[in-house]
This record gives structure tokens, C-alpha cells and sequence, in this order.
């Protein structure tokens, strides 16, 4: 397989925003037909890259944050068998090997509720065996908002926990409900901003290089809105997204390349700009992808409405 493209790329970006989204509505988006939409959209399914679609709550129904961490041992351990045990806890949503440094080095990332499960979350990874330092950072994160959801919106998500992007005709026939009706408290779960129909994806499937670049900055010269849009111009192509810590001045800056070689231009490039201080490369290897948080929490609904599984 190639490797991504700016197309896909925008693609992948307008799925993340909303798994429901049309072919025909990404063809106006992307300036292709919609045949073309739907072949990219295959081929990177087939290929990995499109791992899975989600729907799961944002953080205001939950109360959840996002974090980051680094966790760093003294390389005595099964890099399978400790990814797995990170795996366990329920508030992981991803981990992976990173390349390089002395012992080993994991990237984390976790989803936590209040002060408890921080504590809880510091305690889990720190207790490992051969873990020597963790360093955790909370990001700044879109809470969305909270939504009293009644039954039928429950009904509904009952299925699209299935599939997100199941179509409204099936919707109508699994649940009971009428199309009409399925497509409007479809329209009201999309508005309401309390749900990610959001793609899960691999991008390092194929020839692709995935990677972060930890930049610790100075606060004076620029925010993270302003590298964020200077990141942008810099790596159309390259340069995917950013999370910021909510907690100190450093963000790690995720992009996607042909090749690891890519990252030693960049990071020198960074390193030169007026607003940097520091920067470290985090190439990662292919991460475990764990459920959510916000998808574990919407299953419980369910199940306490009768509904799941």
C-alpha cells in the first residue's frame, strides 16, 4: 500500500469529527466524487490504516480526563506481557513501545475520573515490576457537554454501539423505531456534543511512519494555538494534531511519515524555533488500542436500562 496521501489524510481527519459522515457529504467536503471517497475509504479500511469506529461519551458525561504518560523501565521486562497488564486497567485506551533511550520506554494513554483515579491510575502504572519512573500529564481536552438522554436515544445507541455507522433503515428495523424517528434523535446525539462517532486508526499500517515529538516551550513567545497553526504551515502533510499538557508548558506533536529519517529534519527544525526549549523524539512502535472510558461508562447505561448486551 502507498502511503497516505493529503486526500486521505482530510478523509481520516472528517471521520474523526464524525464516523456518520456521507460519502456524498465528504465528496463536497474533499473536492472528489463520491466513488472516489468510497475507494479511499476501502482501501484504507483493507489496509489497516481505518482500524475501527467508535461512539463513546465525551468527558463532560463522565467526568473523565485525558493523559499521557511516560512510563520508563529498566528493560528486564516482556514488552508483550507489560503492555497487556497496562491493558488491564480499565482506564487505558492505548500503549506502545517506544524506540530508543536506555532500559525501555512506553508512551500511555489513559483516560481518568477525578483526583481518586489519578492517584489510582499513578499507583497502577508505578507498581509494575520493573517500572523505574512514570511521568504523567493531563491534557487539555474538549469536554463536550452533558445531555439527559431518554430511552429512545438509548435504544439508538444501543445499536450504533455495534456499528456506528449503521444506517438508519437498519437502526429502524433492529430497534422498532421509525426511520423518521431514527433520524431525528440521531441528529439531536450528533448535536447534543456529548458523544465521540469518531475513527480509531493505525497509522502505521503499511510503509508509514508514526511518531511525536515532545516540545517543551516558552510561554512568552508563542501558545499552543499559535505552534499548533505554525506546525500546520510547516508539515501540511506531516503534521496531524497536537495534545497539549494541561499541567506544564509541553505538547506532543503526533505526525505521520515515509520514513523515521523524516523525524531527525523535523525535531531540527523545531528545536530552531524562537518558542522552543526543548524537544524529544518519541517514535513509537504499533500501539494496542484498548476501549475507551466513555464507551465502557455509555455500556453501563445500557445495561442498567436492560439494553446491553
Amino acid at each position: 500500500m502507498k502511503p497516505v496521501d493529503i486526500i486521505d489524510k482530510r478523509l481520516l481527519l472528517e471521520l474523526d469529527v464524525n464516523c456518520r459522515v456521507s460519502f456524498e457529504e465528504l465528496s463536497r467536503k474533499l473536492n472528489i466524487t463520491s466513488n472516489a471517497v468510497k475507494k479511499r475509504f476501502d482501501k484504507l479500511a483493507e489496509s489497516g490504516v481505518i482500524d475501527e469506529f467508535t461512539v463513546a461519551f465525551k468527558p463532560a458525561m463522565t467526568g473523565a480526563e485525558y493523559l499521557i504518560a511516560e512510563v520508563r523501565t529498566d528493560g528486564s521486562e516482556d514488552e508483550e506481557e507489560l503492555i497487556n497488564l497496562i491493558g488491564e486497567n480499565d482506564m487505558t485506551v492505548q500503549a506502545g513501545l517506544l524506540a530508543g533511550g536506555e532500559g525501555r520506554s512506553y508512551m500511555v494513554h489513559a483516560e481518568y475520573i477525578g483526583t481518586d483515579g489519578l492517584l489510582e491510575l499513578g499507583r497502577f502504572l508505578r507498581g509494575l515490576e520493573g517500572v523505574q519512573s512514570v511521568d504523567l500529564h493531563t491534557m487539555v481536552t474538549d469536554p463536550g457537554r452533558k445531555t439527559n438522554l431518554t430511552n429512545l436515544h438509548l435504544r439508538v445507541l444501543r445499536h450504533l454501539i455495534d456499528d456506528p455507522r449503521m444506517t438508519v433503515s437498519e437502526i429502524a428495523n433492529r430497534s422498532g423505531l421509525t426511520a423518521r424517528r431514527v433520524r431525528k434523535l440521531l441528529t439531536e446525539l450528533i448535536e447534543s456534543r456529548s458523544f465521540w462517532f469518531s475513527v480509531r486508526w493505525n497509522l502505521s499500517a503499511g510503509p508509514s511512519t508514526e511518531f511525536y515529538v515532545r516540545l517543551e516551550y516558552d510561554q512568552s513567545e508563542r501558545t499552543p494555538g499559535d505552534i499548533d497553526q505554525w506546525l500546520r504551515s510547516e508539515y501540511e502533510m506531516e503534521y496531524w494534531y497536537s495534545y497539549v499538557s494541561a499541567m506544564e508548558p509541553v505538547l506532543f506533536a503526533k505526525f505521520v511519515t515515509d520514513h523515521f529519517r523524516d523525524a531527525e529534519k523535523i525535531t531540527r527544525n523545531m528545536t530552531a524555533a524562537d518558542f522552543t526549549k526543548s524537544t524529544r523524539v518519541l517514535i513509537c512502535y504499533p500501539v494496542r488500542k484498548f476501549a475507551r472510558l466513555g464507551q465502557t461508562k455509555l455500556q453501563e447505561m445500557l445495561a442498567e436500562a436492560g439494553l446491553w448486551p
